[in-house]
């Protein structure tokens, strides 16, 4: 038979429910931007060299379904770098 020591049952309370919500939600986000991430390079791989103005669009259409929204001018910037060949990464 075991005997329960003071030393050894936990002091630790259990996480709330809405801690463990957004730890839950803090995790899917980060996955969801690394996802992202990795969108952007195989992109800008498989765009390199092509006009900035063709770059925008496939940019801008791959990147909507994931939830991401960039402004015009960080658009603008991430198709130049592709069509340069520059590494990118999403701000």
């Amino acid at each position: 038979m075991a005997v329960t020591t003071a030393s050894s049952v936990s002091t630790q309370r259990p996480l709330t429910q809405a801690a463990r919500n957004s730890g839950a939600a803090r995790q899917i986000k980060e996955q969801r931007r690394r996802y992202a991430n990795s969108v952007l390079r195989s992109l800008a791989r498989s765009q390199q060299g092509r006009p900035a103005a063709q770059v925008q669009r496939v940019l801008r259409d791959a990147l909507k379904p994931l939830g991401v929204r960039l402004t015009p001018g960080a658009l603008d910037e991430l198709a130049a770098n592709i069509s340069v060949g520059q590494p990118v990464e999403l701000p």
